[in-house]
């Protein structure tokens, strides 16, 4: 009887001894742990799981633009268009001439032509887009913008 009590309590203190670490290393995770896991969880569709990794990115540091490409991203496909678009504008407010601005700017026409059918705004963000990755030297984003503004307007 005596060796299943020290059974019992060894499971318990084991048990204890797992959840604390397990609290403890979610704590600790950084930004950039938050956005990898976003991306993770958008990569297999858990687009859900993935706006909750990059909302905790944005809480610990608010001007980290990746969290915003990340959220507006799983936004979107969660067809939360406004939202997205949102975010996205948010996240080129802060940084205009980060790296990502481009994609935020591909992902508003994105949103905008192919579901909310709002051309204009498309054609606006695609050639701010188009801009951005011309003075950045992306030539691949240069392609990419003029084949989406082909797309939405052949007459450009």
């Amino acid at each position: 009887m005596k060796r299943i009590y020290i059974v019992i309590i060894f499971c318990l203190i084991l048990t204890s001894i797992i959840a604390f670490k397990a609290r403890i290393d979610k704590e600790a995770m950084s930004l950039e742990d938050y956005v990898s896991l976003g991306n993770q969880m958008g990569m297999k569709g858990n687009h859900i799981e993935a706006s909750k990794a990059f909302k905790s990115a944005v809480k610990i540091n608010p001007y980290y633009i990746p969290a915003y490409l990340g959220l507006g991203t799983a936004y979107g496909n969660l067809d939360r268009n406004e939202e997205a678009i949102e975010v996205f504008k948010e996240g080129i407010k802060l940084n205009r001439v980060h790296s990502f601005v481009p994609q935020m700017q591909m992902g508003i026409a994105t949103i905008a032509y192919d579901k909310m059918r709002d051309g204009k705004t498309a054609v606006q963000y695609v050639k701010k887009a188009l801009q951005n990755y011309t003075n950045q030297g992306d030539y691949a984003g240069v392609a990419l913008a003029g084949q989406k503004l082909q797309q939405i307007d052949p007459d450009s």
